[in-house]
């Protein structure tokens, strides 16, 4: 019998020893999760009648790992979208709430009468943009930045107003800083099958008002807990932290230690440099080199509260310019059915980032304070919150800035010299649950032919 051992519980390492399992029967599987619960950054928590997630909220189906994953534990059919009367969402512009322009997926105007009429762009800023219909492609400039790339096609005043807000935010860093190969590899795919973004989003657009989201009714910690009965026979090991993992032996704990044939790190770049850093030095150094942001999440339950804004939306973002404290806001029981009872109000602010990260020093009250006060300035919600529930993630945001494939090819070449020991999850080759489960799949087929 052969060992696998799967250091991380998160959604890659669950869904890692999923694939494995399914590959091969013959491995003894054990998973280690130094937390009291597996799943990660997925957080489901049910008080008082509302439903709070610490993490992700649904996953986007546009990408088809995760409904594939959905299909195969025969929880499919319990699916279902954004609310179809709240499927807009707000942008943050002089201290107002404005809409969203529809059509706006990937930072790039798919309905032109939408960008005509917006009140978020200047005329020149619109006509900046639609300069993009008769732009020639650009230059094969190898990695270009996200911001960089949106500039030279749309101008300046709609990446700063609209889409950095919207793709940058994703990441919980500037669009000038992200690499686009490594985020938004589609809208260089756009540019090269129909040279203008706006007639290439056109010509891709789905039906309009279709919700490119789906949830669960028990939040996002049903799909763990599907994954975890689907894991008869794997050892999950929770609040049992790996300290080291050593290359061709196994892992080392704080009491003992665990041979294998095979060790997979299941969490991001830098969690997983420290596991490395005396068996591998350089490859310790070269997951370090792919930078990583914290956050946090505000959920705020308010009981039929009287805010001065339509609440016929999803949330809204903010614009850097904007400078305020939180980065955004999504409105949890308008965006899904089931999250608060009726009449009241479950929000979700968002802090941190790169800009942030002192702020998140603070405790858990000061979050809650300036996520109630930037609420009352943007929303008019006067009243105090029922309760407020805070979920930190430290370093849990990696950060694919331009050079990443550079990074990630030392980083494989480096695992050459390292004997069965392999890499997965959020920030190596995307970021999202759809990237995790697809990378955890291939990282399991990998074993499985490796041994």
């Amino acid at each position: 019998m052969k060992r696998v051992i799967v250091v991380g519980g998160g959604i890659s390492g669950l869904a890692t020893a999923y694939h494995l399992k399914k590959l091969r029967a013959d491995l003894v599987i054990t998973l280690f999760e130094e937390r009291e619960r597996p799943g990660g950054v997925i957080a489901t928590l049910r008080r008082d009648g509302f439903l709070v997630e610490g993490g992700p909220d649904s996953f986007i189906i546009q990408k088809p790992w995760a409904l594939e994953l959905c299909r195969e534990l025969g929880i499919e059919e319990r699916l279902y979208p954004t609310e179809a009367a709240n499927r807009t969402g707000y942008v943050l512009h002089r201290g107002r709430l404005l809409p969203l322009p529809a059509g706006m997926a990937l930072g790039a105007p798919a309905d032109l009468g939408a960008l005509v009429t917006t009140r978020l762009l200047s005329w020149k800023g619109k006509l900046r943009a639609g300069l993009d219909l008769i732009l020639p492609r650009g230059e094969e400039r190898g990695d270009e930045s996200l911001g960089g790339f949106l500039r030279r096609r749309l101008g300046n005043e709609l990446v700063e107003r609209i889409a950095d807000p919207l793709l940058g935010g994703i990441h919980a860093a500037p669009a000038d800083r992200l690499s686009l190969q490594a985020t938004f590899p589609r809208l260089k795919e756009i540019e090269r099958q129909h040279r203008s973004l706006i007639l290439g989003m056109r010509r891709a657009a789905g039906p309009a008002g279709q919700s490119p989201f789906r949830t669960l009714p028990g939040g996002m910690g049903e799909l763990v807990e599907s994954l975890r009965a689907a894991l008869a026979g794997v050892e999950i090991r929770t609040e049992a932290r790996v300290e080291e993992i050593v290359p061709g032996k196994g892992i080392l704990t704080k009491h003992d230690g665990m041979a294998a044939q095979a060790v997979v790190a299941a969490m991001p770049p830098p969690a997983a440099a420290g596991l490395f850093a005396r068996s591998s030095p350089a490859l310790s150094q070269a997951l370090r080199s792919i930078p990583a942001v914290s956050t946090a999440t505000v959920s705020l339950a308010y009981h039929r509260p009287h805010p001065t804004v339509s609440l016929a939306a999803t949330g809204f973002l903010i614009p850097r310019a904007e400078k305020r404290r939180i980065l955004a806001c999504t409105w949890s029981s308008r965006k899904f059915a089931g999250r608060a009872p009726d009449g009241d109000l479950l929000v979700r602010a968002y802090l941190g980032g790169e800009a942030g990260e002192e702020l998140l020093k603070g405790t858990d009250e000061l979050l809650s304070g300036i996520a109630c006060e930037e609420l009352a300035a943007i929303m008019g919600i006067r009243e105090a919150p029922a309760f407020a529930v805070v979920h930190r993630w430290p370093k849990a945001n990696p950060i694919l800035e331009v050079g990443h494939a550079a990074k990630l090819a030392r980083i494989e070449k480096l695992l050459e010299e390292c004997p069965g020991i392999f890499l997965t999850g959020t920030g190596y080759r995307g970021v999202g649950i759809p990237d995790c489960i697809r990378d955890a799949r291939d990282t399991a087929r990998q074993i499985a032919a490796a041994l």
